[in-house]
């Protein structure tokens, strides 16, 4: 356990990872992509990599591949969960005693299961989506728009995965569509208190998180507190419902009593109740509205904010000053573009930058990404990488507050370092030897030359392919002091291949290289 012994080499060689040398131009990338573009490129939009899907857009201009994975996005075909999306559930409120308590305890029950559930179901889509930006943009917006399963009350798994499927359909449109959609998404309502806004009280949680994490950032004259506190107002009665005697289930209503019909000023502008109260024209009148004023009156500052979360996303999770201005140039290019999505991701996925060396196998991946990463290759059980993703503290469906994940230099600690190599290794026990040699046969080029094996599995699972000093350590540690001219032979078993590669694995394991992508 060399790495484990020199835990200061590990990190130094970790964390020193920049790219403050990248060019900062978004010009669209004008050659063929190579093997190694093609890797950089998935291991960015995709939580696994697949070699033959990979070997497909080799030779291929960026802008044509990163249209694909968006296409291939949009045609994918999403299961149903393991449990009724449409049940409703009995009101405690309607009972009394121990009936009260007794319906109280099995809603619950029911919430956290069925959310378990969903989790589980996520897992699966992750783990088998190996040619789209499906998974990798619909948990960015997870990430972005946050909701908690758990939170004070568990938050029923139907309005989750209602808002899953919100996340999909609107994870490539215009932003202030997203916005609006979100605002009365109803887990969204119920996670952050929109739900008890009325105009009798106004909860300001909602509007709070609207300016300072989802659309405008925090920053000095970003917005004041009387921002805030007229939003929540414009913002009043909307509602949801889950229970069998409360009306339509699961979709969001608006009760006009509820409704504030006072004067409201956000950003300097006026909003003013001159039209009949109902659900259409509040939503046109107050939703709509105050999202064109966020956006027009705020695009500097809104424009910059999702741009650096694009970047963190997809180039370097903590970008250098010298990078702010290729950041700032997918700012301009976000406003131009009316918000669009899809044109600003397409724009950044697909430009010099993205592809400039310096930026290849700086960034620290998440459990996510190092628990499918590696896991989706081989046969593990769904539930024991829940186990997982849970005990590394990133459960899908379950950021830990509304600021999501803090990610970056969190991933990988003194702690959680022993843990994935443990990890690591138990994935591998799961494996026979033989199945190990068949994985290898199937999936790399060059399988009965071992080098060039040994270079294919490290660049499938390092941030970049090591140089060749380490490149040959992890030859020999492969060949197990055998001469390289006997593998093909060795190879033939594929037991005894099994039993070789897992010894890479090892190695591997315990290199900085495996951490980054």
């Amino acid at each position: 356990m060399a790495i484990v012994s020199n835990r200061r080499s590990f990190f130094e060689t970790l964390l020193g990872q920049t790219n403050t040398r990248a060019v900062h131009s978004l010009d669209e990338l004008d050659r063929p992509l190579t093997k190694v573009d093609v890797y950089h490129l998935l291991k960015r939009c995709c939580f696994s990599l697949d070699p033959l899907y990979a070997k497909s857009l080799i030779g291929k201009n960026a802008k044509a591949v990163v249209t694909e994975l968006i296409n291939n996005a949009k045609s994918k075909t999403i299961p149903l969960p393991g449990f009724d999306i449409n049940q409703g559930f009995a009101s405690p409120d309607n009972l009394a005693g121990d009936a009260k308590a007794k319906q109280r305890e099995s809603n619950l029950n029911a919430h956290f299961e069925q959310n378990k559930q969903l989790v589980s179901w996520w897992l699966d889509l992750m783990k088998g989506d190996k040619n789209s930006l499906s998974e990798k943009l619909t948990f960015f917006w997870h990430s972005h728009f946050t909701t908690q399963y758990e939170g004070n009350e568990p938050i029923p798994a139907q309005f989750i995965y209602r808002q899953n499927l919100l996340l999909r359909q609107q994870y490539l449109s215009d932003f202030k569509t997203f916005l609006e959609k979100v605002t009365i998404d109803g887990a969204m309502l119920l996670y952050l208190n929109g739900s008890s806004n009325s105009r009798l009280a106004a909860n300001e949680n909602y509007a709070r998180e609207l300016l300072e994490l989802f659309s405008v950032g925090i920053g000095e004259g970003h917005y004041s507190e009387e921002d805030i506190r007229e939003a929540a107002k414009v913002l009043t009665a909307w509602r949801v419902n889950y229970y069998t005697d409360g009306g339509e289930l699961y979709k969001p209503f608006l009760d006009p009593t509820l409704f504030s019909t006072d004067e409201k000023t956000v950003f300097g502008v006026t909003f003013s109740v001159d039209y009949t109260v109902n659900q259409e024209s509040v939503y046109k009148n107050s939703i709509q509205k105050l999202m064109t004023v966020i956006l027009d009156k705020k695009a500097k500052e809104v424009s910059h904010f999702l741009a650096e979360k694009f970047y963190k996303t997809f180039v370097y999770s903590k970008p250098q000053e010298q990078s702010n201005e290729t950041v700032s140039q997918l700012a301009d290019f976000f406003v131009s573009s009316g918000y669009n999505i899809e044109e600003t991701v397409v724009k950044l996925l697909s430009s010099n930058h993205f592809f400039d060396e310096p930026n290849y196998g700086v960034q620290i991946k998440s459990p996510l990404e190092n628990l499918l990463g590696f896991s989706s290759h081989f046969e593990t059980s769904t539930e024991q990488l829940q186990k997982w993703v849970v005990s590394f503290g990133q459960e899908p469906l379950n950021p830990p507050n509304v600021s999501g994940w803090k990610g970056y230099r969190s991933w990988i600690t003194t702690k959680s370092l022993p843990t994935y190599i443990f990890v690591f290794n138990e994935i591998l026990k799961e494996q026979s030897d033989e199945s190990v040699g068949n994985w290898a046969f199937n999936n790399m080029d060059n399988y009965d030359e071992s080098y060039l094996l040994v270079e294919g599995i490290a660049l499938l699972f390092l941030g970049k392919i090591p140089d060749e000093i380490r490149l040959e350590k992890l030859h020999k540690v492969m060949l197990g002091g055998a001469p390289y001219y006997e593998w093909p032979d060795l190879a033939q078993n594929r037991s005894n291949a099994g039993i070789r590669l897992k010894a890479l694995f090892k190695e591997m394991f315990r290199m900085p290289d495996f951490y980054l992508a």
